[in-house]
C-alpha cells in the first residue's frame, strides 16, 4: 500500500503561530505551505488549483477576515478542508465559524498535538482515508477515521477516550489494521498473532471471541461505526476494511 505525504496550507499572519506548527506538522510527515494574509491564502489555491489536503487558517488576518476567505474557498475549493484558529471563544463566534463552512474551530492558546490531532482526524473523516507514517519522528500514530493507534505505546484511543485492549486484543487488532483490504482464515489468524499451529475447534472459537471483543470495545464510546470496521467472511474469517 502505497501513502503520500499529505499537503497543508497554513495561513496566519503571526510568523511565531507558523514557525510553531509547521515544526509540528513537518515532524509528523506533512508537507507544509505558508502564507501570511488572505490574499496570498487565495493566490496560492488559485495557482495550484486547490490542491491542498488541508488549510489551518487564522480568523484576524491583516487584509481581510478569515470567515471571508473560508467562504472564498468553500466556494470555489470544494475540496479543502479548514480548520480555523481564533482568539474568539464565545460560542457565537464558533457557530460562525462553521457556518461559514470550517471542518473544526480551534481556540488560541493551543496545544500543538492536538492541532495535528484535530488534522489527522479531519482528513480521516473528509478523504475517507488513514495516516500511517513510518518516516515520521514521533509516534508513528495510526488514524482511522475516530479511531488511533499507537504502535510505539500499544495504546487505542477511540474519539480521543483510551480503550483498553488485552495484549492479545491489541495483536490482533494492528495485525488486521497493517494487513487492511486483505481477508484471513482463522488458521492464519492463530499461525500470524498467537504464533499456534493448532487448528481445533476451540482455537477457531478464540479467534472468534476475540474478534467480538475488539468490536465492541471499538464502538464503545457511542461510535456504532467502530465495530463495522473488522468484518466477517462467513466460513471463511475476517479483514478489515476502511469504510
Amino acid at each position: 500500500m502505497v501513502f503520500r505525504h499529505k499537503r497543508i496550507l497554513l495561513v496566519d499572519d503571526e510568523t511565531r503561530i507558523r514557525m510553531l506548527l509547521k515544526k509540528y506538522l513537518e515532524n509528523e510527515g506533512f508537507i507544509v505551505e505558508e502564507a501570511d494574509s488572505g490574499g496570498q491564502a487565495i493566490r496560492n489555491c488559485y495557482l495550484t488549483d486547490g490542491e491542498y489536503d488541508l488549510m489551518v487558517l487564522d480568523w484576524l488576518l491583516p487584509d481581510m477576515s478569515g470567515i471571508e476567505i473560508c467562504k472564498y474557498v468553500k466556494h470555489n475549493h470544494l475540496g479543502i478542508p479548514i480548520m480555523m484558529l481564533s482568539g474568539r471563544s464565545e460560542e457565537k463566534d464558533r457557530i460562525e465559524g462553521f457556518k461559514a463552512g470550517a471542518d473544526d474551530y480551534v481556540v488560541k492558546p493551543f496545544s500543538p498535538r492536538e492541532v495535528v490531532l484535530r488534522i489527522r482526524s479531519i482528513m480521516a473523516r473528509t478523504q475517507g482515508t488513514y495516516i500511517f507514517d513510518f518516516n515520521s519522528s514521533s509516534s508513528n500514530e495510526i488514524l482511522i477515521a475516530e479511531i488511533v493507534i499507537q504502535p510505539l505505546a500499544r495504546r487505542v484511543l477511540v474519539q480521543r477516550n483510551e480503550v483498553h485492549l488485552t495484549p492479545k486484543e491489541y495483536d490482533l487488532l494492528y495485525f488486521l489494521v497493517t494487513h487492511q483490504e486483505k481477508a484471513f482464515s482463522r488458521e492464519e489468524l492463530l499461525r500470524e498473532v498467537w504464533k499456534s499451529t493448532h487448528h481445533k475447534i476451540y482455537d477457531h472459537r478464540t479467534v472468534d471471541t476475540h474478534i467480538k471483543r475488539l468490536r465492541e470495545k471499538l464502538s464503545f464510546f457511542d461510535y456504532p461505526k467502530g465495530s463495522e470496521f473488522i468484518q466477517t467472511l462467513w466460513g471463511y474469517g475476517y479483514m478489515f476494511r476502511t469504510l
